[in-house]
């Protein structure tokens, strides 16, 4: 029998309690890890296909000569059903073989970085502001509307992944701070501060100590 999860709920979003206790590493560091959660595209919402096409010209601007420029190639030709995206489909990123002979999303260049990321910021944009919100959440996730982690994506890396704990120095949830605000905002932020807060960091402090 499975155990009942015990979900918080902010406005119409139920939180699961995992991310106040998994272990992480300091935060995503490219330098690092490469951007090796990157390997396998992200789905986003239908309609952000728009939103990326709207900067297609400086998007191919800041690509390397090793990444796909045909716009036509970089997102998937089906949508999937999905009502965990506004419109109640997805579409996901194609791949490329890339100069390592690694598949990975089109948007990833030979250093690990998004191309989507990269045109915000030298456009004077917010970094996030072309990026699919399921690339800026990990390790963070959203199914069935439940935000939680992300174990699946997680057992596939090698830094960050739950098999290699020796790597982690605190939770999830405070290590996305920035992505928790961008998602939910300032006071859902505070909300969930005040919770774990209140009822997870003197644990897990302790759990340290001994």
């Amino acid at each position: 029998m499975e155990e009942k999860i015990n979900y918080l709920e902010y406005k119409d979003l139920k939180i699961d309690p995992v991310i106040f206790t998994q272990g992480f590493v300091p935060g995503c560091d490219m330098r690092i890890c490469g951007g090796q959660c990157c390997n396998w595209g992200v789905y986003m919402d239908r309609d952000f296909e728009k939103v990326i096409m709207n900067y297609e010209t400086q998007i191919k601007d800041e690509m390397d000569e090793f990444q796909p420029r045909d716009s036509s190639v970089w997102f998937e030709k089906e949508l999937e059903p999905d009502e965990d995206f506004p419109s109640g489909y997805a579409i996901g990123s194609e791949l490329y073989i890339s100069s390592l002979g690694v598949t990975q999303c089109v948007f990833k260049d030979k250093r690990g970085y998004c191309s989507l990321q990269v045109t915000a910021v030298n456009n004077g944009m917010h970094k996030w502001e072309i990026k699919p919100k399921y690339c800026i959440m990990y390790p963070l996730t959203i199914v069935d509307n439940v935000l939680t982690y992300d174990s699946d994506h997680s057992d596939r890396l090698d830094y960050c992944g739950r098999a290699h704990e020796e790597n982690f120095t605190q939770t999830v949830f405070e290590a996305m701070t920035e992505e928790i605000k961008f998602i939910m905002g300032e006071d859902g932020y505070k909300f969930l501060y005040e919770h774990f807060n209140t009822n997870y960091k003197k644990k897990i402090q302790i759990e340290i100590l001994k």
